[in-house]
């Protein structure tokens, strides 16, 4: 007997109390026969709850001249029955326990439909540890695998079919490979073959030049200039070398800054040509004049009267110069002697002077004043001298100011000559060193 069924038992009314169960023949223990009234010995004793008049009555009737300890049925009750005292016993104890009885059989069998539960959703797809370490093994999931796996594999191809025709990708279409044809792929060679010479055949033959157009020249002539092209007629139009062509004119004539060469069908060639605006002179180590440009290119070799109509770089010469080539300084400028005529030695090379020349002459440029400046003398780097013609003599200062560079000195020199008068002459001071800020004036005495 387990505890349940004994604290029903001790719950139970005396008369109803199940007797206890031996560990050995699990029979309930019976009373002694000794201590059993006789005549209640084969009564069914029923459990009713009288009110207090007849339990009062019932009391007092029944312990009139009855033995201490034991009372008797009342009086209108019918005896029960005859019945065995071996048979009585179990058929009160099977329908007592019946009821707890199949409550713990149906306990036992939803424990066991639990647990059958419990171990079928463990090893289905709804585990997640199982999931993930077992999701493609069909052993473990059998037929419930087979169809997740199915719905899987057409959800997969419906998100596909949606992206795609979201996109509007053209779908894949799968065709028999053609056999390889070796007549056709000859047809198709020699139609592209035929293709081509006739292409050539006609070029070479169409495509010739005619006309060659100059535009532009001003300094050479339009023979000359197309004689140092080597563009000839009847060369195709479409195959000659532009770019050798326009290096050829570059590099033979020397006032051409740049030359572009475009065609025109059928039969014409148009050359562009851009001089040298502006030239100015420099000696070379003999004493020669040469014509310059302000990249440093040398342009030609001229005179001393025609070189005094343009520009001249004091303070720098030239070493061995060639038409269409870049002037390469002396590495000794004329020499320098002090106030009492000793000779100074050369600190600054002639590269450094050159180049502080050719800043002046392309700032003189930006400001439109080439013309007019008649010299630029950068024996001194620390102190330049620029002659506006023969009325101002303009002191730069240094080439290597750090605050004021030499565009911006030449644009104040610009600002201050116009605003004077054409009878004035003098020194301009534009260092801005003397007068910090400020351009000095005196004039000639």
């Amino acid at each position: 007997m387990d505890t349940k069924e004994r604290n029903r038992e001790k719950k139970a009314p005396p008369g109803q109390r199940k007797p206890a169960r031996s560990a050995a023949a699990k029979t309930p223990p019976q009373r002694p026969k000794a201590k059993r009234p006789p005549a209640q010995a084969e009564v069914d004793y029923e459990v009713y709850v009288p009110d207090a008049e007849s339990q009062q009555v019932r009391h007092s009737s029944e312990n009139d001249g009855a033995p201490s300890g034991t009372r008797r049925a009342p009086a209108q009750r019918r005896a029960a029955p005859a019945k065995s005292p071996s048979k009585a016993p179990a058929r009160n104890k099977e329908t007592q326990y019946r009821p707890y009885r199949q409550a713990n059989q149906r306990k036992k069998a939803q424990k066991k439909k639990s647990f059958r539960e419990s171990a079928s959703r463990f090893f289905s797809y709804q585990n997640p540890i199982v999931r993930k370490f077992y999701k493609e093994d069909p052993a473990v999931f059998g037929e419930d695998a087979s169809a997740a796996r199915r719905e899987k594999r057409a959800a997969e191809a419906e998100k596909k079919r949606k992206r795609a025709q979201q996109l509007k990708t053209p779908a894949v279409i799968y065709t028999q490979p053609v056999t390889f044809n070796s007549r056709r792929l000859a047809i198709q060679l020699t139609t592209i073959l035929a293709v081509v010479l006739a292409l050539v055949l006609g070029m070479s033959v169409f495509f010739k030049v005619e006309v060659i157009s100059v535009v532009g020249a001003n300094v050479y002539s339009e023979w000359t200039i197309r004689e140092q092209s080597g563009i000839n007629e009847g060369d195709n139009l479409l195959t000659f070398g532009r770019t050798k062509a326009s290096g050829q004119i570059i590099a033979n004539l020397p006032y051409v800054k740049s030359a572009r060469i475009g065609i025109k069908l059928p039969d014409t060639v148009i050359i562009e040509i851009e001089e040298e605006a502006v030239v100015y002179s420099i000696q070379d180590q003999d004493g020669v004049w040469w014509l310059i440009n302000s990249d440093g290119k040398v342009v030609e070799q001229t005179n001393a009267q025609n070189a005094k109509t343009h520009t001249q770089v004091l303070g720098v010469t030239l070493y061995q110069p060639q038409p269409s080539e870049l002037g390469i300084a002396t590495e000794e400028a004329p020499t320098e002697t002090d106030a009492s005529g000793e000779v100074m030695p050369v600190l600054v090379t002639g590269a450094q002077r050159l180049n502080a020349a050719l800043k002046i002459l392309q700032a003189l440029e930006l400001n439109d004043i080439v013309g007019d400046a008649a010299s630029v003398d950068v024996s001194q780097l620390q102190d330049i001298i620029l002659w506006y013609g023969t009325q101002y003599q303009v002191n730069l200062g240094s080439i290597n100011n750090s605050k004021y560079d030499i565009a911006y000195k030449i644009t104040y020199m610009k600002n201050a000559i116009l605003q004077m008068s054409d009878y004035q002459t003098g020194i301009l001071d534009v260092s801005f060193t003397t007068w910090p800020d400020q351009i000095g004036y005196t004039p000639f005495g």
